[in-house]
């Protein structure tokens, strides 16, 4: 064997054993390619606002502020606009469809703050606000299906997080669901 082909083979070795230390939930990590097969499209978002910015970083954490649905409904949504309280309103299963849209609005500006989800290590927290009627208490409901929709982008292992979810008496505009996130990332 040559000193070229001796090195390479040494250096393939250390690769193969690179990737078998990293654990297979890591391996094939891609939101972005997970997005496309759920037939999701992020849509197009300014992180900079006039009075604030939808996403903040300090550090290795992203702060986004609060989101409203945004991009295309799913079917079931029928006239849904995303605003109205639960239960008067809108049904809790319309508005986990709220919280699932609001959650997509999230990942659109964190996109574009990052410009690659794939730097995301932790979805961190999250912070739920309902728009709810005073005896509704499912706003916990509500907010699983933003949760389930993170684990499932980014999945079990950096998706899950800790959670708020609180019924509000307002949200601006009659919103049904407005939600805070935080994430820790890849610092460049």
């Amino acid at each position: 064997m040559t000193r070229v082909t001796s090195a390479l083979a040494f250096t393939g070795a250390l690769l193969i054993g690179a990737l078998s230390a990293v654990p297979a939930w890591a391996q094939d990590y891609d939101p972005e390619a997970r997005l496309a097969e759920m037939g999701i499209t992020l849509p197009e978002r300014s992180v900079e606002g006039r009075m604030f910015n939808q996403a903040v970083q300090t550090g290795n954490l992203v702060f986004t502020s609060g989101h409203a649905p945004c991009g295309d409904w799913p079917e079931e949504a029928g006239d849904f606009n995303g605003r109205g309280k639960v239960p008067s309103d809108v049904s809790p299963e319309m508005a986990q469809l709220a919280a699932r849209q609001v959650a997509i609005c999230t990942l659109a500006s964190l996109k574009a703050h990052l410009g690659d989800l794939s730097r995301v290590t932790r979805v961190v927290r999250v912070f739920g606000m309902v728009n709810s009627d005073a005896d509704f208490t499912g706003q916990s409901g509500v907010m699983n299906a933003a949760s389930q929709f993170l684990m499932d982008v980014f999945g079990e292992e950096r998706g899950r997080h800790v959670r708020s979810a609180v019924g509000m008496a307002s949200l601006p505009v009659g919103l049904t669901v407005e939600i805070e996130m935080v994430f820790e990332v890849e610092n460049n």
